[in-house]
């Protein structure tokens, strides 16, 4: 049994790094130990000693990414004091100087199709998607929330795949508006004030 220190503490987070560079250049099916391993600059056999399963690579090198995204919007929403403020919030993380490059979303595109099959993929995927709930119902009501949340991610991968045809900013800000606008409750008939 191996004793001490690892003879390259660093290795293990340069399995990480290089796993996501690979699914970055290639695509999750391209994620092999060989692959990886020849990306990190490690020997091949050292990968399941940190990694046991392949699986558990692909979803820890995933686990990285939490927070990511979620503080390029989060803070300008935080801080907004006006419904005018969070609204600009959402439309740069949609189009704007907070919203994630081409290139992070091909990576979530990826993990996305990833979690398909693999169930700590999608348990992933749950997590990340209710800690940016939680922060848009800081704001705003819950169905407002993930009605935001749902239109925001739609739109990054528009943009991933039409990159020749940019979001006209104005009509984003108008949908995010009609969204914020919408009352939180449907109200019945019999609920509205008699009109004479």
């Amino acid at each position: 049994m191996r004793k001490g220190k690892p003879n390259d503490p660093e290795r293990r987070t340069r399995i990480l790094h290089a796993t996501l560079a690979v699914i970055r250049a290639e695509g999750v099916h391209a994620a092999s130990y060989r692959r990886i391993a020849a990306q990190a600059g490690v020997p091949l056999g050292s990968m399941t000693y940190y990694f046991p399963d392949l699986d558990g690579l692909i979803v820890t090198a995933f686990q990285t990414l939490e927070g990511e995204m979620e503080p390029r919007y989060a803070a300008p929403l935080r801080e907004a004091s006006t419904a005018e403020a969070a609204l600009e919030a959402l439309v740069s993380a949609t189009v704007g100087a907070t919203s994630p490059s081409t290139s992070d979303v091909h990576l979530y595109t990826e993990l996305y199709h990833y979690a398909a099959r693999s169930p700590r993929a999608a348990d992933l995927i749950r997590a990340f998607q209710e800690e940016s709930l939680t922060l848009l119902r800081s704001r705003l009501s819950d169905p407002a929330a993930r009605a935001v949340d749902a239109l925001m991610w739609g739109w990054w991968s528009y943009r991933a795949f039409h990159e020749d045809v940019p979001l006209d900013e104005d009509m984003v800000r108008r949908a995010y508006k009609a969204l914020l606008d919408v009352p939180t409750a449907v109200t019945s008939p019999e609920q509205e004030p008699h009109r004479a």
